[in-house]
């Protein structure tokens, strides 16, 4: 499955920060989301953009993690499992710490359990616990969420349940996503899964 663009999420956190940073921030992210269909050349603007500012802007570290998972997957295809495996760690590490420094950052939480998912469904690496920390989290902050966050949370909701085995709770996290945000690309996916598993 595709990674949902979050990228739009940033546009409140930016304002908070000065022009400089935020718009590199946001072209940083930029670079993230195009990485995800076209990784050349993307991943690494967006590592460029990013690197100067990981120190002190915990969103800036965790999408510069989230491009170090992705450079591992380029890797990862192309059978340099070393390389990958050890992209894989570091960008791990640093999602987890840029949560760790700004934990109430909305952003980051549904980042870290995307790419918690993505990772789990594509490498050995198991991020699945991870993935259900931020579900949580995210679950008890739905008065800060629109009906596209939330149906992206009952999405992921859904898809962590199904690799739990856990069939009736999965169902209903679909059928929630869809009645949050109907027609929305969360949405289609949700009901594919049902789709699937009604046959």
């Amino acid at each position: 499955m595709k990674r949902v663009s979050i990228g739009f999420l940033i546009f409140g956190v930016c304002v908070l920060l000065n022009a400089g940073p935020a718009s590199d921030i946001e072209a940083g992210i930029e670079c993230h989301d195009l990485a995800q269909t076209a990784p050349e050349g993307n991943i690494d603007r967006g590592k460029a953009l990013l690197a100067p500012l990981i120190n002190e802007y915990p969103l800036a570290k965790g999408y510069y993690g989230s491009l170090l998972t992705m450079e591992g997957g380029y890797y990862e295809k192309r059978n340099n499992v070393i390389r990958a495996m050890a992209l894989l760690d570091e960008g791990t590490r640093m999602i987890d710490s840029a949560v760790m420094e700004a934990p109430d950052l909305l952003d980051l939480r549904m980042l870290r359990m995307i790419n918690s998912y993505e990772i789990s469904v594509q490498s050995p690496v198991n991020r699945y616990g991870v993935m259900k920390t931020d579900i949580d989290w995210l679950d008890s902050h739905r008065n800060q969420m629109n009906e596209v966050l939330t149906g992206m949370t009952e999405l992921y909701k859904g898809l962590y349940y199904l690799k739990a085995r856990r069939l009736n709770e999965a169902i209903a996290a679909f059928e929630a996503c869809i009645r949050a945000s109907p027609n929305s690309a969360e949405a289609v996916e949700a009901e594919k899964q049902l789709r699937r598993y009604n046959e």
